[in-house]
């Protein structure tokens, strides 16, 4: 989150790149409001207009979410370093100078995501279409016919309707279903195709989840 998340372009660009989703809020209010337990990590930029520190405080007592905030004030002597430390005792993780080095800046998210808690489940019942999926009971249903799924497929379902209408990247559904650092490429198109075979009407013309050539899969929403 920025005071101009404008300004933050290269950072989600480059984070982007890696296959995470990024959500972007323009101050420290809406990030609070806008944390949800399937945020694996929160970055800031200490120039919001929201108190960093407090926001750092606030988010943590939410949530052991990994944060990290970006500053330019690392280095800097006095108040400012001050600040600095203010913000790691109130809870964030790591702190990262701007402007950041992409690739560092890249090593140290994911190492922070893998330090962190695995992001629980949201519990609200997504339907879109005529399909619902249930998180609290791992039960989907179709026309309201229960439809009986793995674990990994119920994981790969529930990640495509939260972000319908989205192209999730390839990269993103492995990661956030089999684990970063894996390659599991073919094992994802096998599941794909399961998943059609239970909720499309024609698996082999599929309406419901889309393929994206050569980036990912779309959930998409009915038509109006």
């Amino acid at each position: 989150m920025s005071d101009a998340p404008e300004t933050l372009e290269p950072v989600v660009r480059a984070l982007e790149e890696t296959g995470l989703a990024i959500d972007v809020v323009a101050d420290g209010p809406a990030a609070i409001a806008a944390c949800r337990p399937r945020h694996v990590l929160v970055l800031i930029d200490d120039r919001i207009r929201a108190e960093c520190i407090e926001v750092v405080r606030s988010l943590r007592t939410r949530s052991e979410v990994p944060i990290i905030v970006l500053t330019s004030r690392v280095g800097a002597l006095g108040a400012e370093e001050d600040q600095v430390v203010g913000v790691l005792d109130a809870g964030a993780d790591d702190v990262v100078g701007l402007p950041a080095r992409e690739r560092e800046l890249v090593a140290r998210v994911r190492a922070a995501i893998r330090r962190g808690p695995e992001p629980a489940p949201d519990e609200t019942a997504i339907e879109i279409g005529g399909v619902r999926l249930d998180p609290s009971g791992y039960v989907v249903s179709v026309a309201d016919e229960r439809v009986d799924m793995t674990r990994k497929e119920f994981e790969l379902l529930r990640l495509l309707m939260t972000n319908a209408g989205q192209t999730v990247p390839r990269r993103v559904l492995i990661e956030r279903v089999w684990g970063w650092g894996s390659t599991e490429g073919k094992t994802l198109d096998t599941h794909i195709r399961r998943i059609r075979a239970k909720i499309e009407s024609d698996p082999s013309s599929p309406a419901r989840i889309v393929t994206i050539r050569k980036v990912g899969y779309r959930y998409n929403r009915p038509k109006r």
